[in-house]
């Protein structure tokens, strides 16, 4: 069975090659303020990895040989520095308007894409095959194919765990038909203002549509090649999500017009005026007959087993670095096993480490660490040095941080290159890269950051 298996994985990795790859990693990253001050999203650390470093990984395993980075000019050399830890991969980094809504940037890049493609978000880790998502784009001759993702469940390895709440965020209300496969209606909750309208004709050509909002959009999306001819006629549309896949989904594939670039149908299909309740347009030319349009299908695929989200909210990102190395074992998973804490000491001086550190925390090198001082349930960066009868819990601490001796920390992100000085005590505050916290200060429940003290 296991050669069967990797015969499977192995045949679903040659398919690849029939789509292109694109990672949308331009974004500012606002959400995450004031922790992308100074920072580029896609090279923020989750666990001990950029961001980026997920979905190079994730194409790499399901592969991809070539991938197009879109980011913004602030991060183009660190990131033209870092891919080169990704000799399989052929990387091409395009540089993008950091404000470019996610279409104008597919826009940007069209003429370098030359078949249908794969687009994945810049702050997406997720372990889905994605050549799953790509044979149900295949088999059914899809338009465009979403990967959605189910709301979280309990940690079986927390004892007694209650049901994880989403972090705040956009929600959707996501219509399939009683598949499960095909998306018929799409649309953000925050683009709802009184009551959800779906239209007759839906309901009419899928009677048993059925609607929710506990699916989650996973940001990642196969298109038809040929979206991109649209994206150039339709200049409105500037964002895949809030914009391009409710057009696709909830008008133009139940329209009889054809939409712009939409390409002509073989005559030997075109026998039928629809296709699985989908209608093929018709258009009139001007030798009296009339020329028949490729159907416009949009498909999704539920991912119900894996990881699968987003650093899109400080919440979330705060999960990711918890949840990412709990997950991280053994060959089920793209990314890079996450090493052992304190790789850089001796066993004596890991076992000491041991009992100031507890087994739940992720370590980087050049750690150091005072007499009498704890750390638990926290995720630490390089080159962190903490003094003596420091109290540290549920924290995230970037890389080049220092911790004064005496201070107290609780449920705290603190961007790389901090210092807090001796007596603080903060509890659930986030401080931006370079931030000085002042001797015996206190601070509760606040965003300390360089701007706004200037």
């Amino acid at each position: 069975p296991r050669q069967w298996w990797q015969r499977g994985e192995k045949d679903g990795r040659l398919k690849m090659l029939e789509f292109q790859a694109i990672i949308l990693a331009g974004g500012t990253g606002t959400h995450l303020y004031p922790m992308t001050e100074g920072v580029t999203k896609c090279l923020l650390p989750v666990a001990g990895h950029h961001l980026i470093h997920y979905q190079l990984k994730l194409l790499e395993a399901n592969g991809f040989k070539e991938v197009i980075v879109c980011t913004c000019a602030e991060a183009r050399d660190e990131l033209m520095n870092y891919v080169q830890q990704f000799p399989a991969l052929q990387v091409d980094l395009q540089v993008v308007d950091a404000e470019a809504e996610t279409a104008d940037v597919l826009r940007a890049i069209k003429s370098r894409i030359t078949k249908d493609f794969v687009v994945v978000a810049g702050d997406l880790i997720t372990d889905v095959k994605i050549y799953h998502l790509a044979d149900v784009h295949r088999i059914n001759d899809a338009t465009c194919t979403i990967l959605l993702r189910a709301p979280k469940k309990p940690d079986p390895r927390q004892q007694g765990a209650k049901p994880v709440k989403e972090a705040p965020g956009p929600a959707d209300f996501v219509g399939l038909d009683e598949k499960g496969t095909r998306l018929l209606y799409f649309k953000p909750v925050a683009d709802v203002e009184d009551k959800l309208t779906v239209p007759k004709r839906q309901l009419m050509q899928f009677p048993n549509m059925q609607v929710t909002k506990k699916m989650l959009d996973a940001h990642l999306y196969i298109f038809s090649r040929w979206v991109l001819d649209l994206l150039d006629a339709e200049r409105d549309i500037a964002s895949i999500k809030t914009e391009l896949i409710p057009f696709l989904a909830n008008q133009a594939q139940f329209d009889t017009k054809a939409v712009p670039g939409q390409p002509a149908l073989a005559r030997s299909d075109a026998g039928d005026d629809s296709i699985i309740g989908t209608p093929i347009p018709r258009e009139p030319t001007r030798e009296g007959g009339d020329v028949c349009h490729v159907p416009i299908k949009c498909h999704a695929m539920l991912l119900e087993d894996g990881y699968c989200a987003r650093a899109d909210t400080l919440r979330s990102y705060r999960e990711m670095n918890f949840e990412v190395p709990r997950h991280g074992h053994g060959d089920n998973v793209p990314w890079d096993r996450h090493a052992k804490s304190f790789g850089d000491k001796t066993d004596e001086e890991k076992k000491a480490l041991g009992k100031q550190v507890g087994g739940e925390c992720v370590v980087g090198e050049g750690f150091v660490i005072g007499d009498k001082s704890s750390v638990k349930k926290s995720v630490v960066g390089k080159h962190v040095t903490i003094g003596a009868n420091v109290k540290i819990d549920n924290c995230i601490l970037l890389g080049h941080t220092s911790i004064e001796d005496n201070a107290t920390m609780s449920g705290c992100i603190v961007g790389a290159n901090c210092h807090v000085g001796k007596g603080c005590t903060l509890s659930n505050c986030n401080l931006s890269a370079r931030y000085s916290v002042e001797e015996e200060a206190e601070h509760k429940n606040e965003t300390l950051c360089l701007e706004a003290e200037e």
